[in-house]
């Protein structure tokens, strides 16, 4: 047999094998698309029967698995950002509660046992921003001062003369975990809750499954809402105590009475934003 014609037949094999796969792939995308859009189609029904709208970005994203994180206190840290932002000369107190406090010439902070901070400050060369590029301009220089180096998102509010920062982990968002910088003429009030250490696991196995649509049904169960908007996967900051903080996954679910999370791990909600 001619080599040309071996090539020919081994080609056309080839082709078959390649058309046989990408129809088994494509089958598959297909029958998951179609079991995705039946099950928020069913969804839909369920909330109408029970007198709930959807809004128009409503969509019922898959289910994930997120792990039960902690995280570590870390004073060193605390030190570096107050200094940072009030100066070398901020004296430190430590309260009996596990707060620590700092002030100086310049301003107070005070971060809780938990890391939660608040404040308000006045630099030097302060100067009241007048507009979204100055805000952000003044924030990430502020952020760098304080010694947050890690990638950050910025949410400006003009309205309101404020930028939140938050960052993400495992590459979803940690619906409160953000630092809010407000710009007053006479002074920069800080507030929010912020981790600086790795998060980390404390067993095996503390994976978690997040449904969306175990979420709606916890969140219908025990609250009342007319509309279901969004929903979000990611974590919630949670006090755990001992200066731990620990990461709950679960789902952010925007509602026309608020934006709620939902434990994913106990089965339980709360609202965290009212509208």
């Amino acid at each position: 047999m001619q080599w040309s014609r071996v090539k020919s037949i081994l080609i056309v094999i080839l082709l078959l094998v390649d058309g046989f796969l990408l129809l088994n792939v494509a089958g598959k995308y297909f029958s998951r698309s179609y079991r995705a859009a039946e099950n928020a189609h069913n969804i839909t029904e369920i909330l109408t029967a029970r007198g709930i709208e959807t809004g128009k970005s409503f969509a019922l994203p898959e289910a994930g698995a997120l792990p039960v994180l902690q995280v570590d206190r870390s004073r060193s840290d605390e030190d570096a950002f107050s200094t940072g932002l009030l100066g070398e000369d901020a004296v430190r107190e430590d309260k009996p509660d596990g707060a620590t406090s700092y002030v100086s010439t310049v301003g107070t902070l005070t971060w809780s046992g938990g890391g939660e901070v608040a404040g308000a400050f006045l630099p030097s060369d302060y100067v009241l921003p007048d507009a979204a590029r100055e805000m952000e301009h003044l924030t990430q220089t502020l952020l760098q001062e304080a010694g947050v180096t890690s990638p950050v998102l910025l949410e400006i509010n003009e309205t309101e003369a404020s930028v939140s920062v938050h960052f993400t982990t495992a590459g979803v968002p940690v619906f409160n975990r953000a630092l809010t910088f407000r710009f007053a003429p006479d002074k920069i009030v800080l507030s929010g809750w912020w981790t600086f250490g790795m998060p980390y696991t404390t067993k095996s196995g503390s994976y978690v499954t997040c449904a969306a649509a175990d979420a709606i049904f916890t969140l219908i169960a025990k609250n009342t809402v007319a509309r279901i908007d969004e929903l979000e996967s990611g974590f919630l900051l949670t006090e755990n105590g001992g200066g731990r903080v620990q990461m709950t996954p679960g789902w952010r679910i925007e509602t026309d009475s608020g934006s709620f999370f939902v434990d994913s791990l106990k089965k339980s909600s709360i609202l965290i934003e009212k509208n």
